[in-house]
């Protein structure tokens, strides 16, 4: 059953809210965001009156630590419950309002961390370790030494406090922006009858995976046109980011423009260097699949509106389109069999109501889970059109929420992990998906094709795709760092990155030259470099995975393991002490890239080779 919205507007959800508070902007809700403002003031308070971290101070620092703790579940409460109504309803003037002003309390904390990083950063090193040995730190140390190494990269802290405060204006500004223009935008389809449509720009993705390639080429170049009717704006956003983003680099002292990122991300550059290297390398490997797919498309390349689509020759029923049951069903029955909990957890995320899937006009596009580390509840957003990979896509942000399960009774120090890290476990549960849909007897020979297909489909996209939008990112931002870059220049980069991964498989004229525009991902404020680790997780899942399939069930207590130390834990420290691999070696990951072979013969074998 749809919900109402919670402001009262017309907007039908199709998740509950009713967990977080009993309406927008209610009683209860302004009276948690109140405390949490409260909360913040009093803080601040605190840790202008406490002074050095020294022995005589540490009780007193402790408590800080645990009371920002508190005041981050409440932050996160608010940020999950606004970040679903603004996705919902992008058009939401009160919604967008509201989240416009939640992003100035996340300035006022983001100005507290720099003051307890700034603290932990200038104790005297044996203080700093004796601080660490407190039996209610011990679960929080990873995160500590974080914080120290970060001291070292940081401006004074008057000069973090200025920043803090611009970024409500600045970066969080124009990705807002952003928001608003994309979850507003529609296009002109025009269908192979000659009739015209105008379709929401969140229902594009699940189109451009139509069987038929004339409708998937209108879509394309309809959604384009779309995007080139504000591509200034866009243009204008992303060097605003941008260009922040180095300001904030040069000022730090940080070595360059991805320095930021890998420390999020928390991988090393030897590590993201080493996969990216292996990548160029085996890339041939990735291209073989897409070969395939040209051959069944009667063409000598695939263009961009051919990667997310079904291979020609899938079987008989190619243009069924299924129903969210159905589409649920799938999920969860696979899952149940293959991993009991998770398929438990499927049905809970259902029946509870977690998930907004309906395609309506004014929703933003994209997917995602968030979860609130205050209620412990996890919430999807997609849009579910019928097509597979959109039953992919709820594998996927399930997979999210079951490792948001695993941490919740872990601290909230302990429970924040890298994209990196959260992408193993989506993946992952993609992956158990897919496997337990193939090895069911009873799933009929041209859904497992379907399956087949979807597979090619990932791998291409976690190991072209992906890399691409980080080929181009990185380009960008040198480009950045000598001035801003025209609409034509951005263009001409992504075309250019597209090129290098994909090369000869790619049809010429067939690119997507506004890609750098649609891209959700490169407007997150948030967030730099968001693509690089969805290639980290992908391979990882695929170690993992391997791992599962020559162990059994009983490797799922080490899975398990491995996902609640995500918050505690780099990537190289996982893939050395849980898989025993070293990821500062392109020699794992080119070994892990050359594990899709088995996949590219069974695909060649399916739809002639």
């Amino acid at each position: 059953m749809d919900a109402a919205a919670p402001d009262g507007s017309g907007c039908r959800m199709d998740w509950s809210l009713e967990s977080f508070f009993k309406e927008f902007d209610g009683a209860d809700y302004r009276q948690f965001k109140n405390a949490v403002a409260e909360g913040l003031r009093a803080l601040a308070s605190r840790i202008e009156a406490e002074g050095r971290l020294e022995p005589a101070t540490f009780s007193g620092w402790q408590a800080i630590i645990e009371t920002m703790e508190d005041i981050s579940r409440g932050l996160s409460h608010l940020s999950t419950y606004l970040g679903c109504l603004t996705a919902a309803d992008a058009a939401n003037e009160a919604y967008r309002r509201e989240e416009a002003a939640l992003t100035h309390l996340r300035s006022e904390m983001t100005k507290l961390e720099s003051a307890l990083v700034h603290a932990i950063g200038e104790a005297r090193h044996d203080h700093f370790e004796a601080f660490l040995k407190r039996d209610a730190l011990r679960d929080a140390e990873y995160a500590l030494r974080r914080w120290r190494e970060k001291s070292h990269k940081m401006m004074s802290l008057a000069e973090e406090d200025l920043a803090a405060e611009l970024e409500v204006d600045g970066i969080a500004a124009w990705s807002r922006l952003y928001d608003t223009v994309s979850g507003k935008l529609t296009f002109r389809w025009v269908r192979p009858d000659g009739t015209e449509e105008t379709v929401s720009m969140s229902r594009r993705r699940s189109m451009l995976g139509h069987p038929d390639r004339a409708v998937r080429r209108a879509v394309f170049e309809g959604g384009n046109e779309a995007w080139a009717g504000v591509e200034d704006t866009c243009a204008a956003a992303l060097n605003a980011i941008a260009g922040a983003r180095l300001t904030l680099v040069h000022r730090r002292g940080q070595k360059d423009f991805l320095e930021p990122a890998t420390f999020e991300h928390r991988i090393g550059p030897a590590a993201l260097e080493a996969l990216h290297t292996a990548l160029l390398d085996r890339a041939e490997v990735t291209r073989r699949l897409l070969r395939c797919k040209a051959r069944q498309l009667g063409e000598d390349a695939v263009a961009w509106y051919d990667l997310e689509a079904p291979t020609p020759g899938i079987g008989s029923g190619e243009t069924v389109s299924l129903a969210w049951e159905e589409g649920v069903a799938m999920v969860e029955s696979a899952l149940r069999r293959a991993y009991p909990e998770l398929g438990a957890f499927v049905r809970e995320a259902v029946e509870k109501r977690w998930i907004d899937y309906t395609p309506r006009s004014g929703k933003r596009p994209g997917g995602f889970c968030t979860t609130s580390t205050f209620n412990g509840e996890s919430r999807i957003f997609m849009t579910f059109d019928g097509a597979m990979g959109d039953v992919i896509t709820l594998a996927h942000e399930l997979g999210h929420a079951w490792h948001s399960r695993l941490l919740q009774q872990a601290r909230p120090l302990a429970r924040s992990y890298p994209m990196t890290l959260a992408e193993a476990a989506s993946t992952f549960a993609e992956m158990v998906f897919i496997e337990g849909m193939l090895e069911n007897p009873e799933v009929p020979e041209s859904e497992k094709r379907r399956m087949i297909d979807s597979q090619v489909r990932q791998a291409t996209g976690f190991l072209l795709d992906v890399p691409m939008r980080f080929e181009f990112e990185r380009n960008f931002y040198r480009a950045r760092e000598e001035g801003e870059v025209s609409v034509s220049e951005l263009k001409a980069m992504m075309v250019a990155a597209q090129r290098r991964l994909f090369g000869d498989t790619l049809a010429h004229g067939g690119e997507d030259r506004m890609f750098w525009a649609s891209k959700l991902h490169f407007y997150i404020a948030e967030v730099p470099f968001y693509n690089f680790p969805y290639t980290v997780g992908f391979l990882l899942s695929r170690a993992l995975f391997a791992r599962f399939q020559k162990e059994g069930a009983g490797f799922l207590a080490t899975y398990e393991a491995f996902l609640r130390r995500t918050g505690s834990a780099s990537c190289e420290t996982l893939g050395r002490e849980v898989l025993g691999v070293d990821l500062e070696s392109p020699a794992f990951w080119a070994e892990t890239v050359e594990s899709l072979a088995p996949l590219a013969e069974r695909y060649e074998a399916l739809f002639g080779g």
